[in-house]
């Protein structure tokens, strides 16, 4: 069983879809068998997906996380344990008791996140992301980006990205035009079968 965990100066790293570092912990009947560090991980959310589905990670902790990359990560078969915080150790320690269920480590404003609840939460970080990568919080254009995105409702799992658009198969990279009303991941790779995710 491996598991990675996003950290930033020794706690969870509040958003996944910025962070670089990754520990990764091998375990066998609640011990610990094996840790490694894995630094600089790629800014790209179909990367980051790829380079996880290549260490062998069965799991991965972290903060925030958008919607589209939970879907990238979730179609390799790994499993996603988001809105997670507090310092690194104490929560790999509850991750080897499967102490991660209750809301003991749970990100401050993401209480209830087990009664889904989290998703309102994970879909306002995917805008806000977004914003952030089109020009940062205090630009008139990553602004505007969010606030469209929020206005337009929800479409294909994530915030609603108008008519254009591609489906992207994060197994093999095949892109297909996405076609208004049908979400991508109801969608398979023709190529390999993979579910396609939204880009």
């Amino acid at each position: 069983m491996k598991a990675a965990f996003a950290y930033w100066e020794n706690r969870i790293a509040p958003v996944f879809d910025v962070a670089r570092q990754i520990h990764i912990v091998e375990a066998e009947a609640e011990r610990i068998v094996s840790e490694t560090e894995e630094i600089h991980l790629d800014d790209l959310p179909l990367q980051k997906a790829i380079r996880l589905a290549g260490l062998g990670v069965g799991t991965l902790v972290c903060g925030a996380i958008s919607r589209s990359l939970r879907e990238m990560v979730a179609a390799y078969g790994i499993q996603v344990v988001p809105f997670v915080a507090g310092d690194l150790r104490k929560v790999i320690q509850a991750w080897l008791k499967d102490g991660l269920k209750g809301d003991d480590f749970t990100m401050p404003g993401c209480y209830g996140r087990r009664h889904r609840r989290g998703m309102a939460a994970l879909s306002q970080e995917d805008s806000s992301l977004n914003g952030r990568r089109r020009g940062g919080m205090g630009s008139g254009d990553g602004q505007g980006q969010g606030r469209i995105r929020q206005s337009r409702g929800r479409m294909d799992g994530s915030l609603a990205r108008g008519v254009g658009g591609v489906c992207v198969c994060p197994k093999c990279g095949h892109h297909e035009p996405h076609e208004r009303g049908t979400p991508c991941v109801q969608r398979l790779c023709p190529k390999c079968g993979t579910t396609m995710a939204r880009e």
